[in-house]
């Protein structure tokens, strides 16, 4: 960050300075930021986004006040706590809500994208879309 208290570009890895969220980068075709951070009382970075060139703090308030709202999110979402009986055997202890988040991001319209750490090697993840009222649109097991 610069004296002024604003962004700073770091040329030599294509990141930005933000005092929201460390470091961003910038999509400028697509109009949308990207960083790794922590959210709210996440205390581990979660690969968060959302349109626009930098983030807002209007933006990080509302990934913050849905991320208070997922537990109940997830539980509403009726969504199985693994995708196969196999799946299930493999890692009996994995819950859906004591999962960490991996993914997060903000659509324009002010409905979420969110991505849950399963185990990579099985290459199945939990995927929620968030209506803006924290309803869930649709619930997953994508791989």
């Amino acid at each position: 960050m610069n004296k002024d208290n604003s962004e700073s570009q770091d040329t030599r890895a294509g990141l930005i300075d933000h005092p929201l969220v460390g470091q961003y980068v910038q999509n400028i075709k697509s109009n949308s930021w990207f960083a790794q951070t922590p959210v709210g009382n996440h205390n581990y970075p979660i690969d968060i986004g959302a349109p626009g060139k930098a983030p807002t703090a209007v933006q990080i308030d509302s990934m913050i006040k849905l991320l208070a709202h997922l537990p109940d999110i997830i539980a509403s979402s009726n969504l199985p706590e693994a995708p196969t009986n196999e799946w299930m055997i493999k890692h009996p202890d994995y819950r859906l809500v004591n999962a960490r988040i991996s993914v997060l991001y903000l659509y324009e319209d002010g409905s979420f994208y969110v991505c849950l750490n399963a185990y990579p090697e099985d290459d199945w993840s939990p995927t929620f879309e968030i209506f803006p009222d924290f309803k869930v649109k649709e619930a997953a097991w994508d791989v």
